[in-house]
């Protein structure tokens, strides 16, 4: 084998490992990222710790935990189960778990720059547990 026909062997390799990383690239794109919101606090994952992460995140929220429960049970009434500030991918946010008058438990995810709900979700793993 020549080394013209060995270039071109590596250059077809190439554009045909190029060609698949494209291809997983925009399988990739049609995929929805969750969570599908953004909220206006943004933050970035830190290996502190759970208190310190709690911490941290507490320091950077604009609104508290009674505000953010108000907010959900407007959207959501019913009786709220749990309420917790989460990084979730980057977005600060309050998740309020919220158990409605029909037995269900929804996860309403509040901005914790703002107070305005983002989402509303089922909460499987709660509704497994009742």
């Amino acid at each position: 084998m020549n080394g013209k026909q060995m270039l071109g062997m590596v250059v077809g390799a190439v554009a045909l490992g190029f060609g698949l990383l494209g291809g997983a690239s925009a399988a990739d794109e049609g995929k929805t990222q969750e969570p599908t919101y953004e909220s206006s606090i943004k933050v970035k994952e830190q290996n502190h710790g759970e208190r310190g992460e709690a911490a941290r995140l507490a320091a950077q929220a604009k609104i508290n935990s009674t505000q953010a429960t108000s907010a959900a049970l407007a959207q959501v009434p019913g009786t709220v189960l749990k309420a917790e500030l989460d990084n979730e991918n980057g977005n600060l946010v309050y998740s309020v778990k919220v158990k409605t008058a029909s037995n269900e438990v929804k996860d309403v995810k509040v901005d914790a720059g703002n107070g305005k709900v983002l989402q509303v979700g089922g909460d499987e793993e709660d509704n497994d547990k009742e």
